[in-house]
C-alpha cells in the first residue's frame, strides 16, 4: 500500500470538496426535514423522549447520586449520549424535561393504552425531538462525499451520499429519535478521521497528535452512543499495529514503528475516556459497568427473540446473507428484491478495483484502512447478529457504501469512455456498394 494518500485530490481542489460536501449536506437536510414530518411513531422513540431526563439529571441538576444513575435497564441497555442529545434539544426550545412522558410499554398495552397512560410523546414533543436526528442524519449523509472521495474520487462520493439519500431505508432509520442517526455521524467522521489520520501517523508528519485526538473524540462519542461504536478500536488497533510491524520489518525504523503505537494508543485511549466520562453509571467500576452493559444487552436480545420470533436469527448459516441484504438496502430500490441484485454487482466491482490496486500497488493507506473499518463491521454484525431488525444493519450500510460508490463510478467510467465509439459507430455512413 503506498504511504502517501489521496494527496492530490484533496489538497488539490479542497474549497470545493468542502462545497459539494456542504450541499449534500442542505439537500440531506431538506429531504429528512421532510421524511421526518411524514414518517409513523415508533415505540422506542417514546423511550428516548423519556429518557432525556438523564441530560437534566446530569447537566440542569449536577446529580449523579440520584437512584437513576444506578444498575438499572436504563443504564444498561446502551449508552446515554442519544438521551443527552435529545433532552438538550428540547431544553433549548423551552419544554420541561420532568414533564415529558414516561417510557412505552410494549409487552402489555396497546398504543392507545401507553397513549392514555402517558406514555407517548406529544406530537409536537416527537417533532421537535426529531430535529437533531435530521441534523445528525444529514451530516452522516455528507460525511459520504469525502469517504468515497478517498476510496475512488469525487464521483464514487457523490454517488455514495446519493444511494444513501436516495434509499427509503436509510431515511426511515435517521430520521426517528433513536440512537441510529447520532451513531451513523459519529461513526462516519471516526472512519474518515483514522483514514487521514493514519498515513499521517505512518509519516510522522508534524502535529499527527492531533488526528489521532480527533479520532478518539469521534469514536468515543460513537462509542458513547451505541456500545457498537466500541468495534472501531478493533481496526484502529489493526492498522497501528500493522503499519508498526511494517516499518520496523522493512526499514528497521524503531522510531517509526514506536510513533505509530503512540498514535494508535492515543487514539484509543481518549475514546474509551470519553466513553467513560460521558456515563456516570460507569464512573465507580467502569469494567464491572461494561460488563453489565454486555450482559444487558445478551438478556434483552433473548428476550425479543422470544417476543418477536419472525425477526430472530438463531443460526449460523443465515448470518452472512442476511447481513450482505441488510447493509445493501440502498438506493431508490432499497427495500425491494431488486435492491440486493441492483448493488451487490456494485459492491464487486467496487472490491474488484481495490483488489485491482492492492496488486498494483496502488492502493492508499487511507483506502486500506477504510476497508478495514468496512471488514471489521462486517464481521462484528454477522457474529453478534440475533434480530434481523433493519436499522441493525446501518453501521455496515454505511461503511459500505463508499465501495459501492466506487463501483458505480467506475461502472459510469466504463459506460462514459465507450458510448462514443458505440455512437460513432451507429452514425457511420454505410459506404458499402448497393
Amino acid at each position: 500500500m503506498r504511504s502517501s494518500p489521496i494527496s492530490g485530490i484533496l489538497q488539490g481542489d479542497m474549497r470545493l470538496h468542502l462545497a459539494v460536501t456542504l450541499g449534500i449536506f442542505v439537500l440531506s437536510l431538506l429531504v429528512l426535514g421532510f421524511e421526518a414530518s411524514g414518517s409513523p411513531f415508533e415505540a422506542d422513540e417514546a423511550d428516548y423522549v423519556a429518557t432525556s431526563r438523564y441530560f437534566g439529571y446530569l447537566v440542569l441538576q449536577h446529580d449523579v447520586g440520584r437512584n437513576e444513575w444506578g444498575s438499572n435497564h436504563w443504564t444498561r441497555t446502551q449508552p446515554p449520549l442519544t438521551r443527552y442529545v435529545v433532552g438538550a434539544w428540547l431544553t433549548a426550545l423551552g419544554y420541561d424535561l420532568e414533564k415529558l412522558n414516561q417510557p412505552y410499554v410494549s409487552t402489555a398495552s396497546s398504543f392507545e393504552v401507553n397513549r392514555q397512560k402517558g406514555r407517548v410523546p406529544t406530537d409536537d414533543v416527537l417533532a421537535r425531538s426529531r430535529q437533531p436526528m435530521v441534523l445528525l442524519g444529514a451530516a452522516s449523509i455528507a460525511l459520504l462525499y469525502p469517504l468515497g472521495l478517498v476510496l475512488g474520487g469525487p464521483l464514487a462520493g457523490a454517488g455514495a451520499a446519493l444511494l444513501a439519500l436516495a434509499s427509503p431505508f436509510v431515511r426511515y432509520t435517521l430520521v426517528h429519535t433513536w440512537a441510529e442517526a447520532p451513531l451513523a455521524c459519529f461513526l462516519a467522521l471516526a472512519a474518515l478521521l483514522a483514514a487521514l489520520g493514519t498515513p499521517r501517523a505512518y509519516q510522522r508528519r508534524p502535529r499527527a497528535w492531533r488526528w489521532a485526538v480527533a479520532l478518539g473524540l469521534a469514536l468515543g462519542l460513537a462509542s458513547a452512543t451505541k456500545l457498537t461504536g466500541l468495534v472501531g478500536l478493533v481496526p484502529v488497533a489493526a492498522m497501528g499495529a500493522g503499519l508498526a510491524l511494517r516499518s520496523w520489518r522493512r526499514r528497521s525504523d524503531v522510531q517509526a514503528a514506536r510513533a505509530v503505537v503512540g498514535w494508535t494508543a492515543l487514539a484509543a485511549c481518549i475514546a474509551l475516556a470519553v466513553f467513560v466520562a460521558v456515563n456516570p453509571y460507569l464512573w465507580r467500576d467502569p469494567l464491572g459497568g461494561f460488563a453489565g452493559m454486555l450482559e444487558e444487552r445478551r438478556d434483552e436480545m433473548a428476550f425479543q427473540q422470544d417476543q418477536w420470533p419472525e425477526y430472530a436469527v438463531t443460526g449460523w448459516a443465515e448470518r452472512p446473507w442476511l447481513t450482505v441484504t441488510g447493509s445493501l438496502q440502498v438506493g431508490p430500490l432499497a427495500e425491494t428484491p431488486l435492491a440486493v441484485l441492483v448493488n451487490l454487482p456494485l459492491l464487486a466491482v467496487g472490491l474488484a478495483a481495490l483488489a485491482r490496486r492492492l496488486r498494483d500497488g496502488r492502493l492508499s493507506l487511507a483506502a486500506g484502512a477504510l476497508l478495514a473499518w468496512a471488514a471489521v463491521y462486517g464481521v462484528a454484525i454477522v457474529a453478534g447478529l440475533g434480530l434481523k431488525y433493519p436499522r441493525y444493519f446501518m453501521p455496515t450500510t454505511l461503511l459500505l457504501l463508499p465501495i459501492v460508490g466506487l463501483g458505480l463510478a467506475v461502472v459510469l467510467r466504463a459506460i462514459w469512455t465507450r458510448l462514443p465509439v458505440a455512437l460513432s459507430r451507429r452514425t457511420r455512413p454505410d459506404l458499402r456498394p448497393s
